[in-house]
């Protein structure tokens, strides 16, 4: 126990000097917002790239940073399952509701995670958690590394829906421990996608697929069971576990299908749960101190755009579907967000759906535009607020800044050739791109000391 102790000891001393972290999906909690970041305001293959490099392997999940090391999993095969774009992906026997009949790759996968130094791209080292055939197919849109990890100054925790394997790591590469959850079929074989979420020195997996419903809390000192919640139906969500810390408490949201349910964290027991709406399935639930704000859309239906306030209890349902409902703020009709996550600022919400970008008031929710990205196309990727800006980018490369504020304007963005679906990470004064290729960092990536 000794090294883990020294472990620990190192690695918090860490955490104090680095001010820059971006620690699991959608940064430091998990909103999508990134505070105090001198980015630059224009960026392509020749402007404003710091490093870029090659990842072997495939996959959607997005790197995570802890001060001057980068942690990223990928599924490396020996066939190429490199992902498809959208354009393609919507061709396939998946996306015309034949995926069932879809056989997993007859192909051997390493699931990997790997560690590079964040200011310079070296990579520092490499470590495979399992090896196998993979038991079910995946939509060749998707990839069989797509939850994103988690860091904290303890370790990097890594999971892998497509084997079931979780584990963590010493920031140095070791493995401290590995639990084995188990692989399920999912919708019309789509794949797994949820990535982890952490808080206060627990790590939250959440296994929503057609034969598990499960959300289980692991200590991640040492990777013992803290508690275990099941959803009273099985059905897969691609949605991230959501810790939610408003005026009142931290709740944690698991939302898919018609149903979000609020759990504590420490307990996993159940604070509130809403149902008869069209939950977020294939993106996640985006919030502020004082609301949420969620809906869900996919090619049949579109549902509303709802901001629910803080303080719910007890079980809430509208009496029609996609209606009105105690602790509801607003609901703006057919505005549910597609595959990316909205994100609030506290004064405005922002949902992209394929190119077009809406901003909302988010106390009132009255639209204060829709427009068209100009130069982007289909946008995969949550957007994030980076300072007074939010940035946005589509499958294909192409990005945009925008002013934050209830008029449209964008004041800067670039351009970098790759497929991109993974959320960006930012941190250290640099933006981090992972595309189907490789990883791209921009900007002037520093360490800065508080």
């Amino acid at each position: 126990m000794l090294w883990k102790a020294s472990l620990i000891l190192l690695a918090t001393a860490s955490a104090i000097a680095c001010a820059d972290e971006f620690p699991q999906f959608r940064g430091v909690d998990g909103s999508g917002i990134v505070r105090d970041q001198k980015i630059p305001t224009s960026w392509s293959a020749d402007e404003n790239m710091a490093w870029k490099i090659d990842l072997p392997g495939a996959g959607w999940s997005q790197p995570v940073i802890w001060g001057d090391r980068l942690f990223v999993t990928t599924a490396v095969a020996e066939k190429d399952l490199k992902p498809k774009g959208f354009e393609d992906g919507v061709k396939t026997p998946q996306s015309m509701g034949l995926g069932a009949f879809t056989p997993a790759p007859n192909t051997n996968i390493d699931w990997q995670v790997l560690c590079y130094n964040s200011l310079t791209g070296e990579l520092l080292w490499q470590r495979t958690i399992a090896t196998g055939k993979p038991k079910y197919a995946v939509h060749p849109s998707n990839t069989y590394a797509t939850e994103s990890p988690v860091v904290d100054a303890q370790g990097v925790y890594v999971f892998f829906g497509a084997t079931g394997a979780l584990a963590a790591l010493s920031h140095a590469g070791e493995v401290m421990w590995k639990q084995e959850l188990g692989a399920f079929p999912t919708s019309n074989s789509f794949g797994t996608g949820s990535s982890l979420a952490i808080f206060e020195s627990k790590v939250i997996v959440q296994q929503l697929t057609e034969k598990s419903s499960g959300v289980t809390c692991f200590d991640a000192l040492t990777g013992n069971t803290v508690w275990k919640h099941e959803r009273e139906k099985s059905e897969t969500s691609w949605s991230s576990p959501i810790l939610w810390r408003n005026e009142l408490r931290t709740e944690l949201l698991v939302s898919g299908g018609e149903r979000i349910e609020s759990l504590d964290p420490n307990s996993g027991s159940k604070l509130w749960d809403l149902t008869n709406v069209k939950a977020p399935t294939a993106c996640s639930i985006a919030f502020d101190a004082k609301q949420i704000y969620f809906g869900g859309s996919d090619p049949f239906s579109k549902g509303p755009l709802f901001a629910v306030k803080s303080g719910a209890s007890g079980s809430v349902a509208p009496k029609k579907k996609n209606s009105e409902f105690e602790s509801m703020a607003w609901l703006e009709k057919q505005a549910g967000p597609g595959m990316a996550s909205p994100v609030s600022s506290g004064e405005h919400v922002y949902v992209v759906d394929n190119n077009i970008l809406r901003c909302y008031d988010a106390k009132t929710g009255e639209r204060r535009y829709q427009t068209r990205l100009p130069k982007l196309k289909m946008v995969a990727a949550c957007p994030l607020i980076v300072g007074d800006k939010l940035l946005v980018l589509d499958e294909s490369g192409s990005s945009a800044l925008v002013k934050l504020g209830p008029e449209f304007e964008v004041v800067g963005g670039g351009e970098i050739k790759d497929t991109f679906w993974a959320t960006p990470a930012v941190a250290n004064d640099a933006i981090y791109f992972r595309g189907v290729q490789g990883i791209y960092c921009i900007g002037q990536p520093n360490l800065r000391k508080d």
